[in-house]
């Protein structure tokens, strides 16, 4: 796929950018250093400098997008294979490869990254072990109803919770370290994006397995995305609201913060046409100049978190982006991906960079958090990419 050559013009600074800086944080060390477990393949870290040698489990997925249209297959095939390598080693998609976050992972896009790679190559004899190595994380890890750590906890739908078993670090299992929508209870909440992102998982699996001509295990996991639809539409979805919100499963009762992760089950296909109809409705909560906000700006809690409100993250741009398009919304879609885009490229003729998140209210670059906002970052650059050759990529 290429971009017509008004388009490739008006962003070239960015994309020659984007070009050079996959080299600079690719990375390849096979016996590991200090604190980092080595890998067999190459890989991308999100930047050069504080995460300089990690490969981030959901960072994997949303970086693999913007690597397969930039014809980076085999690298990105091999950040696949890295995580494949991990889990056969120490059972789990690990947070990252570093020792200490062995017994922590993240939201599971194992079946994601791996589809964006095989229909690029179709490699069925490697779809196999992609398909292998799903089964065992989504049994072992995220339907475990044995492990201390359990994260199947509620009417067959799943929490964060890694072997701290604390809300703490459940929160950062989440990758959304941190945030206002758990209340500083995230052991207590059912989310709905982590259980969207198993129900695409599970499809996922059903899709393989019919690439693979395997019709009982693909209609064993269609069943299976269908329970979880039902459980998660009757526990979730909010009809007067028009909106799909985490669960507390301790109170048994729905959340009432609004956020991107309401959108998941645009982008996973589970919501029906009505209910997409009124989600798409509730975009004006979130939209803003600069693209759409992670949160409402309701409900936020002291100190400031950097996932809420005021601040976007490619991400969920990305993953609003595609389930606003995958329910027939192409207008909305396209509006919040290119000011998006426009965003990014003010911010890099300001600063020569590319910004891990954005203040997209305000324009300006991301408000810090846990830690300081970190440019060069590497899901940043990988979105602007796709969302480039979606909206103008020619075959």
């Amino acid at each position: 796929m290429s971009l017509p050559p008004d388009i490739a013009a008006k962003y070239a600074d960015c994309l020659q950018y984007i070009d050079e800086h996959w080299e600079r944080v690719t990375f390849f060390d096979k016996k590991g250093r200090g604190v980092y477990v080595g890998l067999p393949h190459p890989f991308v870290s999100p930047n050069e400098h504080i995460y300089k040698y990690d490969l981030f489990y959901w960072d994997t997925f949303f970086t693999i997008c913007g690597l397969v249209v930039d014809r980076r297959i085999t690298l990105a095939k091999g950040m696949v294979d890295n995580l494949i390598y991990l889990f056969r080693k120490f059972n789990i998609m690990p947070h990252r490869n570093r020792m200490y976050n062995l017994g922590t992972s993240q939201p599971p896009f194992f079946t994601s990254m791996a589809l964006e790679v095989y229909k690029r190559d179709e490699d069925k004899r490697w779809l196999r072990r992609v398909a292998r190595t799903a089964e065992a994380e989504l049994e072992h890890v995220w339907m475990n109803r044995t492990a201390p750590e359990q994260r199947i906890i509620f009417r067959d739908l799943s929490r964060y919770s890694d072997h701290f078993i604390t809300n703490h670090s459940a929160e950062h299992e989440s990758g959304w370290d941190m945030t206002s929508r758990f209340q500083e209870r995230a052991l207590d909440i059912l989310p709905v994006d982590l259980n969207s992102c198993l129900y695409k998982y599970e499809s996922d699996l059903a899709e393989i397995y019919d690439i693979l001509k395997n019709k009982g295990a693909a209609e064993r996991y269609r069943e299976q995305a269908a329970k979880r639809k039902a459980t998660m539409t009757e526990l979730m979805w909010n009809e007067e609201k028009g909106m799909f919100f985490d669960y507390d499963h301790r109170h048994e009762k729905q959340m009432d913060f609004w956020s991107l992760a309401g959108y998941f089950p645009l982008w996973a296909g589970l919501a029906t046409p009505e209910q997409a109809k009124k989600m798409q409705a509730n975009l004006k909560v979130f939209e803003a100049p600069g693209g759409i906000a992670n949160s409402g700006p309701d409900g936020l809690l002291e100190p400031y978190r950097q996932w809420d409100y005021p601040n976007g993250w490619p991400n969920t741009t990305w993953i609003v982006f595609e389930g606003l398009r995958k329910y027939g919304f192409v207008e909305d879609a396209e509006r919040i991906a290119q000011k998006w885009i426009d965003l990014n490229a003010k911010f890099y003729k300001d600063t020569g960079k590319f910004w891990e998140k954005y203040d997209v209210v305000n324009c300006d670059i991301g408000k810090s958090g846990a830690y300081p906002t970190q440019d060069g970052f590497s899901w940043t650059n990988a979105i602007f990419v796709r969302l480039l050759h979606e909206l103008y990529g020619q075959n």
